[in-house]
């Protein structure tokens, strides 16, 4: 697949950045309660953020291919 409008490598710093947060919410929330599934909650929002960065900007790239006709 071909990137026309530059979008991979934002996509996956935003993705890095958003994951990254709530994995150090999850780090830091774990190391003052000691709570595990505060821990694996957190985590699991990492891993979805990630999965919903990159998905929003497959659509706003598929949106682009239409808009732009060349």
């Amino acid at each position: 697949m071909s990137d026309k409008h530059n979008l991979q490598r934002i996509s996956t710093v935003l993705a890095i950045i958003a994951s990254a947060f709530f994995a150090a919410v999850a780090i830091a929330g774990f190391q003052r309660t000691g709570d595990m599934m505060q821990l694996l909650l957190f985590l699991a929002l990492a891993l979805a953020s990630y999965v919903i960065v990159k998905g929003l900007f497959l659509g706003i790239g598929r949106l682009l291919d239409k808009i732009d006709p060349s």
